[in-house]
């Protein structure tokens, strides 16, 4: 035998060595809260009994947003009541409310935003309209890429198959396609793909995303990237019609629902 038949069973006799060795496993993903045992209710007030958004604002206070209502709530979760009320101007179809660096962001649901500061007179409005989208329906913030999220409820005909996470960039005032979101990634162990979109915040320990839909009654989370992590699917009789979603610093978790008789309410999940 010489030596490049030699080198040749060397090789072939390491490979079926690696073969036998069994393959690493994917570890998998854990979910940190409990979607079936919140750790508090809260029923909202009249006022806010059709919540479309909310948001971090500071230590126990969260901002929120009323469907249709040119106002921004500021609920203190302590006292569990309305705090303080301000008007933001003409009623509209306000569907996302953002905190960034105590600027309120306020999105309609064709994609204009108003920002403004408390105290402030100046605001600023933003134009993230697009000709593929028909509805948006969720805001957040990515303090990584210092981008607001908007999240597509309804695009146009041809292309609502894929939903679509849109960041515009702060500094540089430009919006860009960020994710898309396939029908097969929404897809439940009943098969059905039933998924749009109403709120959108990103976790501010880990830069995951968390995807909420009303219809379908489903939590997407995804990677920073846009990988799917998990299909969370919520229970109907506790999440009746959720629309906001939103994190504290410390990772604790709120989703907000229009609910029975009119009444509003925010569930807290804290982490595991």
């Amino acid at each position: 035998m010489n030596i490049l038949q030699i080198f040749g069973v060397i090789i072939i006799v390491v490979l079926l060595v690696i073969a036998c060795f069994p393959k690493k496993k994917k570890s998998e993903y854990v979910i940190s809260y409990d979607f079936q045992n919140p750790t508090k209710n809260m029923i909202l007030p009249e006022n806010l009994k059709e919540i479309s958004g909310l948001s971090f604002y500071k230590e126990n206070q969260l901002a929120c947003v009323n469907d249709e209502k040119g106002n921004v709530f500021i609920y203190d979760l302590q006292q569990e009541s309305i705090v303080e009320k301000i008007e933001i101007g003409k009623k509209g179809d306000y569907e996302g409310i953002e905190v960034v660096d105590n600027e309120i962001f306020i999105m309609k649901s064709n994609g204009k935003i108003k920002g403004f500061k408390m105290g402030s007179e100046q605001e600023r409005k933003i134009d993230c309209t697009h000709p593929d989208v028909l509805e948006y329906e969720g805001l957040g913030y990515n303090s990584a890429t210092k981008s607001l999220l908007l999240v597509t409820k309804e695009r146009m005909k041809g292309k609502n198959d894929k939903k679509v996470i849109y960041a515009y960039n702060l500094e540089k005032e430009t919006l860009t396609k960020n994710i898309s979101i396939s029908e097969e990634m929404t897809k439940g162990d009943d098969g059905k793909k039933a998924f749009a979109p109403s709120g959108i915040a990103v976790h501010p320990l880990t830069g995951e995303l968390y995807v909420i839909s009303s219809q379908g009654k489903k939590l997407l989370i995804l990677s920073a990237t846009g990988e799917k992590l998990a299909l969370v699917a919520l229970d109907e009789s506790l999440f009746l019609q959720p629309e906001g979603i939103c994190f504290t610093p410390n990772g604790d978790l709120y989703i907000s629902s229009e609910g029975e008789k009119g009444e509003g309410y925010i569930l807290k999940f804290a982490s595991k």
